[in-house]
């Protein structure tokens, strides 16, 4: 699937725009009637209408939009075309302001869309968890990194609460792929059963000699837990022993922070639920829209009978 497939669905029918939603089972075909347990027919309306088209059902005539149960529904004013774009280029990580500017949208309406879609990469993930992970021979390394917006300049307001990220990283993929946490302390209490929880038997642990990591190697899941002192060096020069993948995935997911000009701590971990889909569910590009458009059907079974 590529933009030009998208544009030449937009410039087309929108007959030719609903079939091809139809198909990827995005809306209904067709969409039932609770109440007469039949289906519907999609019939034309006034062609100034966004979508041109609307179900209604013979026995009781009621009246549905083309978008009922569907993703799209909620943009109701929107073209469906502008909607499958957006989404397009929200699969490509492109920036909003950019998407704004492509689309000739607002951006706030733009950031609307994406912050759904967001919620939908979140709740995939936690529908469909992608932990434990490891085994054994193994290796995950473990951090925790502070996720408050700095001010340009040591100007304007700074949080009033730091926002913490405790993330455990697996080494077995290139590039890393991990499972990032929004924690209220940084004790052994709260990180050793996330620990436990994110990783199977036999798993080997690597972390900075933060006390709260003491304790690591008396987890049941933990085969073995070695340490390097950040105080000392980045790379223990007689074991080899470093967190440098995790401490690369702070730097990538603070990128996508700046870009949004920071993040609300509320929506912190929204953010880091989109950025794990992103990791362990999204493919290459040329398969993470189709990959989207899967959990999409997940989420909104259009063939639910309408009232």
């Amino acid at each position: 699937m590529n933009l030009n497939e998208l544009i030449d669905l937009e410039r087309g029918p929108r007959m030719a725009l609903i079939q091809w939603l139809q198909r990827r089972y995005l809306l209904a075909d067709p969409l039932n009637c609770a109440q007469c347990n039949q289906g519907m027919e999609l019939t034309t309306r006034s062609q100034d209408h966004v979508d041109g088209f609307l179900w209604r059902c013979s026995g009781c005539r009621k009246r549905r939009s083309p978008r009922a149960n569907s993703f799209f529904q909620e943009f109701s004013k929107l073209p469906l075309s502008t909607l499958i774009k957006v989404i397009f280029y929200f699969t490509l990580d492109d920036p909003q302001k950019r998407i704004a500017q492509a689309l000739n949208l607002n951006q706030s309406v733009v950031s609307a869309i994406c912050r759904r879609l967001q919620d939908v990469c979140s709740v995939d993930v936690q529908n469909r968890p992608f932990t434990p992970f490891g085994g054994p021979g193994a290796v995950v390394k473990c951090d925790e990194s502070k996720f408050n917006h700095k001010p340009k300049y040591n100007r304007g307001r700074r949080a009033r609460q730091a926002s913490w990220v405790f993330g455990i990283v697996s080494t077995q993929y290139t590039p890393s792929r991990g499972y990032f946490q929004v924690v209220e302390r940084r004790d052994a209490g709260t990180l050793l059963p996330l620990i436990q929880r994110c990783i199977l038997p036999g798993t080997e642990v690597h972390t900075d000699d933060w006390a709260a990591y003491r304790r690591v190697n008396t987890l049941p899941n933990v085969a073995a837990h070695r340490v390097v002192v950040h105080a000392r060096h980045f790379v223990d020069p007689r074991t080899g022993v470093h967190t440098q993948e995790v401490e690369s995935s702070w730097s990538s997911l603070k990128l996508g922070q700046k870009r949004r000009k920071g993040l609300r701590k509320e929506d912190l971990q929204v953010y880091l639920d989109e950025r794990m889909w992103w990791q362990w569910r999204g493919g290459g590009p040329d398969v993470i829209m189709r990959n989207f458009i899967a959990i999409l059907q997940l989420q909104f079974p259009v063939d639910t009978p309408v009232p």
